[in-house]
C-alpha cells in the first residue's frame, strides 16, 4: 500500500512539473515580440550609443576610442551649450504646469451638471490626436510676422501699427508654452475627468452639508483626491519636456536660442548641421537620459 502511494505521488509530482514546464513555455512565447522588440530597438542601440560615446566618430571612418574626452567637454566650458538647452528645457516646463492646472479646472468644470459636456470634452481633445508637425506648421504660420493671423487681428481689429514678431528671442518662449499649452491639455483633461468621476459623491455630499461652496470642495475634496493623476502627469510631463523635439525642430530650429532643446542640439551634432559628431553627440544622449532617470 505504502509503495503505491509512494508511485502515484511520483506521478502526481511528474505531471505538476510538466504542467508548470508548460505554463513557463506559454509564458515566454507570449513575451517573447515585446521582449525582442525591447532588446533590437532600445537595449542594443543604449548599449552601442554608450559604446559610440566613449569614441571619436564620424560614421564614415573606424571609431577611434578617446575614453571619456567626450563627456569631458561636456562639462568644460565647451559643454556650455547644452547645460542651456537643458535649462531651456526646464523652462519649457512652466507650460506642464500651466497645462496641468488649466486641465484639472476644465474637467472639474465638465464633471459638474453643465449642457454639452461631452461636446466640449471632444474639443478639448481634438487638438492631441493631431499629427505635431502639422499642428506646428499651423502654429507657425499663425505667428507669422507679416501674414500670420494673429497679427493681421492685432492689426486690424486692434488697431496695432505693427504686428508682433511671436517667435523672436524675448517671445518665443511664451509662443511655444501657450502653442503646446492648448495643442496638449486635453489628455490630461480626460485623466482627470475619469479620477473626478471615481471620487465618492459621499464627499461632496457631506462638505455641502457643512456648508461649504464650489471653490472649497474643489481645493480640499478634488484636488488631495485625485493626487495620484497629478503626480502621474507632472512627471510624464517634465519628461517630455526633456525629450522635446518636434515642435522646436519645425518652430524655430533653435533659432533662436531660447529655443533650442537638448534632443534638437544632439540632433545638430549628429550631421544634421553642426557636423558629424556621433561621440559627442551620444555622450549629451546619455547624460541627458540620466538626468530623465533621476526625474
Amino acid at each position: 500500500m505504502a509503495k503505491l502511494d509512494l508511485t502515484l505521488g511520483k506521478t502526481s509530482k511528474k505531471k505538476y512539473n510538466k504542467r508548470r514546464v508548460t505554463e513557463a513555455l506559454w509564458g515566454y512565447f507570449c513575451i517573447a515580440p515585446l521582449s525582442i522588440g525591447l532588446l533590437l530597438f532600445l537595449f542594443a542601440p543604449l548599449f552601442f550609443s554608450l559604446y559610440i560615446s566613449l569614441t571619436e566618430y564620424d560614421l564614415f571612418n573606424e571609431p577611434v576610442f578617446i575614453g571619456l574626452a567626450n563627456f569631458e567637454k561636456i562639462f568644460s566650458e565647451q559643454g556650455a551649450q547644452f547645460w542651456d538647452s537643458i535649462g531651456n528645457a526646464f523652462i519649457m516646463c512652466i507650460g506642464t504646469l500651466v497645462s496641468l492646472v488649466l486641465s484639472l479646472i476644465v474637467a472639474s468644470i465638465l464633471c459638474g451638471k453643465i449642457k454639452f459636456a461631452d461636446f466640449f470634452k471632444s474639443v478639448f481633445f481634438l487638438p492631441t490626436i493631431c499629427s505635431s508637425v502639422a499642428t506646428t506648421i499651423m502654429w507657425k504660420r499663425m505667428y507669422d510676422l507679416n501674414y500670420g493671423t494673429i497679427n493681421q487681428i492685432l492689426t486690424t481689429v486692434f488697431g496695432l501699427e505693427k504686428g508682433i514678431n511671436w517667435l523672436s528671442q524675448e517671445n518665443a518662449v511664451f509662443s511655444i508654452i501657450f502653442m503646446c499649452v492648448l495643442f496638449g491639455f486635453g489628455t490630461s483633461m480626460l485623466l482627470y475627468i475619469s479620477a473626478i468621476k471615481g471620487v465618492p459623491s459621499t464627499y461632496y455630499e457631506a462638505a455641502e452639508m457643512d456648508g461649504a461652496n464650489s471653490i472649497q470642495k474643489f481645493i480640499y475634496i478634488t484636488v488631495p483626491s485625485v493626487s495620484s493623476i497629478t503626480f502621474y502627469i507632472l512627471v510624464t510631463g517634465l519628461i517630455g519636456c526633456l525629450q522635446g523635439f518636434t515642435v522646436y525642430q519645425v518652430m524655430t530650429n533653435g533659432n533662436p536660442a531660447s529655443t533650442m532643446m537638448p534632443v534638437l542640439l544632439i540632433y545638430k551634432y549628429s550631421g544634421a548641421e553642426y557636423g558629424s559628431f556621433y561621440g559627442y553627440a551620444s555622450a549629451m544622449a546619455i547624460v541627458l537620459g540620466i538626468i530623465i532617470a533621476i526625474l
